[in-house]
C-alpha cells in the first residue's frame, strides 16, 4: 500500500493552476459547440478549431490535473513537456491569427511572461520537497 505523502504548495499551486486552464479549455470547447452558427459567420478562425483545441484542452489537462494531484511519478515529466508544447501553441496561434503587426505589439512582453511561466511549471519540481513527493524513480513501485 503506498503511504499518504504531504502534498507540497507548490506541487498545490501548480495542480490548480493546470486545473484552471483546463477549464478554460472546457469553455472553449462547450462555447465553440453552443455558438458555432454565430462562429461560422464571423471570419477568420473556424469554430471547429476552437472546439478541437478546446477539447485537445481538456484530454491533456485532466490526466495532468490528477497525476499531479495524486504524485504519480510520471506528472513531473508530463508537467514540463505539456508546458513547452502549450506554450509553442500559443505562440503559433498567436502568430498566425494576428491580423497586422500592430496585433503582435506585445511580443515582448509575451515573451517574458511566457519565459517566467515556463520556469514556474520546470523550477520546482527539482525542489528537494517536491521531488520526494513524486518519489525517487528507484523507489518507486508503481
Amino acid at each position: 500500500m503506498k503511504s499518504r505523502r504531504k502534498r507540497p504548495f507548490i506541487v498545490t499551486s501548480i495542480s490548480l493552476a493546470v486545473l484552471s486552464i483546463t477549464t478554460i479549455h472546457l469553455v472553449r470547447f462547450v462555447q465553440a459547440l453552443t455558438a458555432w452558427g454565430f462562429l461560422s459567420s464571423l471570419p477568420g478562425i473556424s469554430p471547429g478549431y476552437l472546439a478541437a483545441t478546446g477539447l485537445a484542452g481538456v484530454m491533456a489537462g485532466l490526466p495532468l490535473f490528477w497525476g499531479l494531484w495524486r504524485g504519480h511519478g510520471w506528472a513531473p515529466a508530463a508537467t514540463r513537456s505539456l508546458a513547452a508544447l502549450y506554450t509553442l501553441y500559443w505562440w503559433l496561434e498567436e502568430l498566425l491569427t494576428a491580423q497586422s503587426a500592430e496585433n503582435l505589439v506585445n511580443w515582448p512582453f509575451n515573451a517574458f511572461l511566457s519565459i517566467i511561466l515556463l520556469l514556474l511549471f520546470f523550477l520546482p519540481f527539482f525542489l528537494p520537497g517536491v521531488k520526494a513527493y513524486f518519489g525517487a524513480p528507484h523507489e518507486r513501485s508503481e
